[in-house]
């Protein structure tokens, strides 16, 4: 068997694993959507069968062998890396949590366009891979470059009638050039499955998902900002009532806690119970999360579980005393250090991102219950 013929079947055993897992709930079935339910977020590392997916188009099949990466635009020295050059570079690893912009859509009222995920549009691994940054000296960046060009091999048309298009976002030169900024090609120690992006895809540690293109073949040096579609007509910011504003490409993760235990709807005995969850944002470290246990008139501080790592969200726990029975409403919210903190309602806009309000989970206390 061929390093190819290896690595295409890890990657096709690893998706059929992950198609056959009925713990992953199926948003869509083709192209394939589907998150990670909320109280099988036990670590802070997900299972790569567990991990949340998110795809615009059919994922494509590609192997190492034939698989290149074009460098071109605004470089001194345009070239083709193969996934053997790729390998050959120093590599980093690094655990990052990715989330998709559209988390938390269902919650939109009114309700916007786009797949209605719940809360678990959202996972976390370590990532293996090159750094951007190497890859890009090595093609010598021109004087004037200001973006960096993404483009997946995954194709389709958002019309009718409009031919197909690969999926393409930018980044700024800074965040490009960032040590942390990977070509990734592992992930949890094994290589990517076709559903995440094999052979290589983008990671951009603290921004939003849609930024870590998958199925990655072409990068380009560009002098001017990206107009593509998923730069200024998807993944922007669009409030109506702001109509003479120019939409706002998507950036670092809002800050947000979730509640993986106990399950909303769970009936429980009266007494001692652990509240557990996961907090996270893109634009700083946590800096505390607050539970609160009678519909959000009085928060407590919740216990921080894990060292703080720069990139990956921190577990949480809660010890909640239930005495009186009948309906209890639980809440969390999360603030980072630069000062944010989780909304009680979520920011409405056009195209339903960025939903990062305390989320609320009901459950009812029976004395007897065991």
């Amino acid at each position: 068997m061929t390093s190819s013929d290896k690595d295409q079947h890890a990657s096709t055993a690893a998706i059929a694993a992950a198609r056959e897992q009925p713990e992953l709930l199926v948003v869509r079935e083709e192209p394939r959507n589907a998150e990670t339910p909320l109280a099988e977020q036990v670590g802070t590392i997900t299972p790569n069968r567990l991990f949340y997916i998110r795809s615009h188009y059919t994922a494509p099949r590609l192997n190492t062998e034939e698989w290149r990466l074009r460098v071109e635009g605004e470089v001194r020295r345009p070239r083709q890396f193969t996934f053997a050059d790729l390998l050959a570079l120093p590599s980093r690893s690094l655990i990052v949590t990715t989330e998709c912009a559209g988390n938390g859509r269902f919650a939109m009222s009114p309700k916007t366009a786009g797949e209605q995920w719940q809360y678990g549009a959202v996972s976390t691994a370590e990532w293996t891979g090159a750094p951007l940054h190497l890859v890009l000296a090595r093609a010598g960046l021109g004087d004037r470059v200001k973006e960096i060009l993404f483009e997946g091999a995954d194709r389709g048309a958002e019309g009718k009638s409009e031919p197909a298009t690969a999926f393409e976002r930018s980044l700024p030169l800074a965040t490009a050039l960032h040590p942390d900024t990977l070509l990734a090609y592992r992930m949890n120690g094994e290589p990517l499955s076709a559903d995440h992006g094999f052979p290589v895809r983008l990671i951009v540690p603290g921004w939003y998902g849609v930024a870590s293109v998958k199925w990655l073949t072409r990068i380009e040096a560009l002098t001017k900002p990206f107009s593509g579609y998923y730069q200024t007509e998807r993944y922007v910011m669009v409030h109506p009532e702001r109509d003479d504003a120019r939409p706002t490409p998507l950036t670092a993760a809002r800050v947000r806690s979730v509640i993986t235990s106990p399950k909303p709807d769970a009936v429980l005995p009266s007494g001692s119970h652990l509240v557990r969850g996961m907090a996270w944002s893109g634009a700083a470290p946590i800096a505390r999360v607050e539970v609160s246990t009678d519909g959000g008139a009085i928060w407590k501080p919740a216990e921080r579980l894990d060292e703080p790592m720069p990139y990956a969200w921190r577990r949480w726990q809660f010890t909640w005393e239930a005495g009186t029975p009948g309906q209890a409403t639980l809440r969390s919210r999360a603030v980072d250090e630069a000062g944010n903190t989780q909304p009680t309602q979520p920011e409405w806009n056009y195209l339903g991102y960025g939903n990062n309000a305390v989320q609320i989970v009901e459950v009812t206390i029976r004395h007897g219950v065991s």
